[in-house]
């Protein structure tokens, strides 16, 4: 089969020599013109020898007249073909096709004056149809055939034309003189050897066409088959003619082998495509738009394809072929652009918190600061009211005016109470560990939040258990942690709109060596993934400027150093319960002898 399709298209070559490349069509027309200098050549010396060696030529000069005219055409052109040969293909047609009809209008002259049909060089008629045949298309090689059968025709009347016979003795006709018998032996041998010589090259320029093509044919496979991207082509039967390997890891059906494919072996939406590009009449239009399909198995890849018809020499449309491309590489790429897009924005996002956050502290910081410092020029005028208050109060007599100085003596020993706690919260940590009641721990860091806003709607339930036993930490830090979880219950209670009376309720009791206090509030409550995301650093559901994010976080990482636990209980719109487990130590543990001293000394110096 593909024999006969390069033997098909060497005989499409050399019937349509118009349709091949401007390059072949003006070699070919050299080709005659080096054929014709020949022919000048032999005309010259036939009219030589016809005149003077054999004498059968009664004038000569006409003989030589075509000879001439002959030349002069052909230096014409030779002239012409060799200037601009890449010049446009009907140039060189209308160039050959003048010159074989020239060529037989001189054939015939020569043949008339030199004795008409009897003169048996009239066979070269043929050889000029054979070279229209090889370099003209078939429409133009029919015409030349034409105007040869007329022409012969004319010649064969001689009633128009005239007649010049030969000098040959009339007595024993002319086959049995031998110098026409020599002609015609001249003639047929020269009718022979062209005819062979023009055999033997319409041959081997179809072996050279069909190497061609072969050679063609496989450096095209070979492309295509080396191509990273899938190549379909589909005839107009619906057939698969072509599948190389890329396209062929697009079918579903992984166990289809050997050169035949099926349209239902590739994936729906290509199978539909390639079935609608065959049955369309106007497959270029069903081909102009991309589709994308993703192919089964266990690595699927996600494939873009385009179609586009394929059309013959002649017009007529071949089939279709289907390119696709394999973007499964580009759409990880953008899947993971996408994916750190979003991190990168929320990233930035974080960022920008932080920074707010950080002004924030800054700020918190600054305010510290100056309430230290007010709180130490309050406490000089205050240590005055009190110092003159108590003198007062034993220098009179009058009974109500010493309770009235009693009333501003015990304000006074208030508000220096209240200073102090300011100063020592806002004083720097210190790392030193101490006996800490956590009755009273509790008591302290509740009088902070008294004075507080938020506070004056709550109703503080604080259940002190006299039975706790005394606790070895660094007070200054759960003071801080009892701290952030009553300013937080405070804010969840101020969230909550419509309640008439909030509760904060605070008790301790001592379960299985471990002092257990729950801090319960009536606010809005946490979702489980708020719950969830709690004690991470800088997560916060206030707004801007509010909150930091750090409160449950620090007091996390506090409690977790002296080996207790911190949980949440909370369900939306029904309150949240903060759940802080710390190991009662006792004295004997601590003082039971010099390695349990040296072990808490070390691990209070980890802390």
């Amino acid at each position: 089969m593909t024999m006969a399709v390069k033997s098909g298209m060497a005989t499409d070559f050399m019937d349509k020599p118009g349709q091949c490349a401007h390059g072949v069509l003006v070699e070919q027309i050299l080709w005659l013109i080096r054929l014709r200098w020949i022919a000048v050549g032999g005309m010259s010396a036939a009219a030589l020898f016809g005149s003077y060696v054999f004498t059968v030529l009664s004038n000569p000069i006409p003989i030589y007249l075509c000879a001439a005219a002959l030349l002069i055409s052909n230096i014409s052109y030779f002239l012409a073909a060799t200037k601009k040969p890449e010049q446009a293909s009907p140039r060189d047609l209308a160039l050959g096709m003048i010159q074989v009809e020239l060529d037989l209008l001189i054939l015939t002259a020569v043949l008339h004056f030199s004795g008409g049909v009897v003169n048996p060089f009239f066979l070269f008629y043929i050889f000029h149809v054979i070279i229209a045949a090889i370099i003209l298309p078939r429409s133009l090689s029919f015409c030349v055939g034409l105007t040869a059968i007329l022409l012969f025709g004319l010649l064969d009347g001689g009633t128009l034309l005239g007649y010049h016979p030969l000098r040959l003795p009339a007595a024993a006709g002319p086959w049995r003189n031998p110098v026409y018998a020599l002609g015609v032996f001249g003639a047929f041998a020269c009718t022979v050897t062209l005819a062979q010589y023009l055999t033997r090259m319409i041959i081997r320029r179809m072996r050279a066409t069909e190497l061609e093509a072969a050679r063609n044919y496989d450096v095209l496979r070979a492309v295509i088959n080396a191509m990273s991207e899938g190549l379909i082509f589909v005839t107009g039967e619906g057939n698969v003619a072509i599948c190389n390997p890329a396209a062929g890891l697009w079918k579903e059906r992984s166990g289809v082998t050997g050169p035949g494919h099926l349209l239902e072996d590739f994936p729906r939406p290509l199978a539909e495509l390639l079935k609608t590009l065959v049955s369309s009449d106007d497959g270029a239009a069903a081909g102009e738009k991309a589709i994308t399909f993703e192919t089964a198995g266990p690595q699927p890849k996600y494939v873009e394809a385009m179609a586009c018809p394929v059309t013959g020499v002649d017009g007529n449309r071949l089939g279709h072929v289907v390119v696709g491309q394999d973007l499964t590489e580009h759409k990880k790429l953008e899947t993971d652009l996408r994916e750190r897009t979003k991190e990168l924005t929320s990233i930035n996002e974080i960022l920008k918190t932080s920074q707010l956050e950080m002004a924030q502290r800054e700020k918190m910081v600054a305010i510290g600061q100056m309430a230290t410092g007010i709180a130490h020029e309050i406490g000089n005028p205050l240590a005055s009211i009190s110092s003159v208050a108590q003198y007062l109060v034993r220098k009179l007599t009058v009974h109500e005016q010493k309770e009235h100085l009693l009333v501003v003596q015990y304000h006074v020993s208030r508000i220096s109470n209240i200073l102090k706690r300011m100063l020592s919260l806002s004083r720097p940590a210190t790392s030193e560990c101490r006996w800490t009641d956590i009755n009273e721990l509790i008591e302290n860091t509740l009088s902070l939040i008294n004075y507080d806003r938020r506070a004056q709607s709550v109703a503080i339930r604080n259940v002190a258990n006299p039975d706790l036993p005394a606790v070895w930490l660094k007070p200054q830090h759960f003071e801080q942690v009892f701290l952030n979880i009553f300013i937080n219950a405070l804010d969840a209670m101020d969230a909550k709109q419509g309640e008439c009376e909030h509760v904060l309720e605070i008790t301790r009791e001592l379960k299985d060596g471990m002092i257990e206090i729950r801090t319960s509030d009536t606010g809005i409550g946490m979702s489980p993934e708020v719950r969830q995301r709690a004690f991470e650093s800088f997560y916060t559901t206030k707004e801007i400027g509010k909150g930091t994010g750090l409160g449950l976080f620090i007091s996390y990482n506090l409690v977790t150093e002296v080996d207790g636990t911190i949980a949440l209980e909370s369900e939306p719109g029904k309150g949240t319960t903060v759940i802080i487990r710390i190991p009662a130590t006792s004295g004997k543990s601590l003082a039971g002898g010099s390695d349990a001293e040296n072990d808490f000394i070390k691990r209070a110096k980890a802390v």
